[in-house]
């Protein structure tokens, strides 16, 4: 495998971030569920992360972006608002929470099964860590069996589900099972 790299994305990688969202919208929608399958996430999400420092891609030697996250160190309102047996406190709102979350993560078609989301799993670990996170939490459809076993074999704990409750997404599941893991 070629050697990889993990870099913020700039606005200019907005497109190519989309085309790897959109080919993880393809890759959930064999699992007959909703999620992502209406809508969202979109450019303007992708936008919002790059604008946040937030948006990460993983690059070859080449520079060809193959995978893509949000990693959000700052309070996640629908993590917070969900009644669940967190690993980790959510902080109080004036301080910064000790958990940091992924969103919005996919691998590019022509990249699957090259350890692309392992390798920015991995580097999301590092740099929440270095920001002095505890922990990194993540959500996913139940029906989302790819997501799960990942999630499961990336070291994550089950919390338990929940339902979105901020998003103004036209999914008909607003389902989660949400995720965490100690750093």
């Amino acid at each position: 495998m070629n050697s990889l790299v993990m870099r913020r994305a700039v606005m200019d990688d907005a497109a190519r971030v989309m085309d790897i969202i959109e080919d993880g919208k393809r890759s959930i929608a064999r699992f007959g569920i909703d999620q992502w399958q209406c809508g969202y996430p979109n450019i303007d999400s992708v936008t919002s992360d790059i604008e946040l420092n937030s948006c990460y891609v993983a690059e070859d030697d080449k520079g060809t972006a193959l995978g893509t996250l949000a990693l959000l160190e700052g309070h996640d309102l629908e993590y917070e608002s969900a009644d669940l047996p967190w690993l980790t406190s959510n902080g109080k709102a004036a301080e910064a929470p000790t958990y940091a979350a992924i969103h919005r993560c996919a691998t590019a078609q022509a990249a699957l099964n090259r350890g692309i989301m392992a390798f920015m799993f991995s580097k999301a670990t590092e740099l929440a860590k270095r920001a002095g996170k505890t922990s990194l939490r993540i959500d996913t459809h139940p029906g989302n069996a790819a997501m799960r076993s990942f999630l499961t074999k990336q070291g994550f704990q089950e919390i338990g589900p929940f339902s979105l409750q901020s998003d103004d997404r036209t999914e008909s599941d607003l389902t989660r099972i949400a995720y965490e893991k100690l750093i």
